[in-house]
């Protein structure tokens, strides 16, 4: 499928992440290291990313289910000045980010590159476990009396014989894995807010590809990503009609 490119994007981030296969103990002075070699980039101030992670903890009998959290820092957050380009660096992970205005896959591969270089250089990882690409798009549609959703995206919810057909919400998602490449797609679509004479959706598209086994040389890493984001392109393109194009714009 030929490439597209937008006038008015519908991109609210696109985050790139790398997991690496680490060569030695992970040190903490790597992402201060990484962060010298590209501060330039990104004169913000550094900050960090927290993961939330819940526990649930049952007895034979779950009738009283404890339900436990624990934080961890994951990552360091390095900004641009108006805080719509990152890169985070965390343990023995790097991952780049776009928010909307989205630059253009050009000008955001260029930074994946910078960053990439950065971090093989510091921490010299054995190779790469994960290539991630996730796209989250917010899709506004204008409308007078009701969206038909048939009439923007090629695969949406389909409300069976019996049931209300005024719809008030949705979350639909699909996990796929490629024939030929053990690639994983999963795909969200979700209403996200009406308001007056406009509807907004959101298209969350993440497509990646793991090594756990043996990790991924460092040499391929980049015709790998380029493949995913080839792949991740088809499917916003298969997934949306000529009308919801004619919402962005095209060049």
């Amino acid at each position: 499928m030929t490439r597209r490119d937008y006038l008015n994007p519908p991109i609210e981030e696109a985050v790139c992440e790398f997991r690496f296969a680490p060569s030695t103990e992970w040190n903490l002075t790597v992402p201060g290291l990484v962060y010298e070699k590209i501060r330039d980039f990104y004169p913000g101030e550094p900050r960090q990313q927290n993961l939330i992670a819940a526990e649930i903890l049952a007895g034979k009998i779950p009738t009283n289910p404890e339900i436990t959290t624990r934080t961890s820092v994951t990552k360091l957050l390095f900004s641009s000045v108006d805080n719509k380009r990152l890169v985070g660096v965390g343990p023995d992970l790097l991952s780049v980010h776009s928010l909307r205005p989205y630059e253009g896959w050009d000008d955001f591969n260029k930074r994946i590159d910078q960053a990439l270089e950065a971090y093989l250089e510091v921490s010299k990882p054995a190779g790469v476990t994960r290539i991630a690409l996730r796209y989250i798009n917010r899709i506004v549609i204008p409308f007078v009396d009701v969206v038909r959703l048939e009439e923007y995206f090629t695969s949406s919810p389909q409300i069976p014989d019996g049931i209300p057909s005024n719809m008030s919400g949705f979350v639909t998602r699909i996990e796929s894995i490629y024939d030929d490449i053990p690639i994983r797609l999963a795909i969200v679509l979700t209403d996200a807010e009406v308001r007056e004479g406009q509807a907004d959706f959101m298209l969350d598209l993440d497509i990646s590809q793991d090594w756990a086994e043996k990790s991924l040389s460092l040499e391929e890493v980049l015709s790998n990503l380029h493949e995913l984001k080839q792949r991740q392109g088809q499917v916003f393109e298969n997934l949306i009609t000529d009308s919801t194009r004619s919402l962005f714009g095209v060049k």
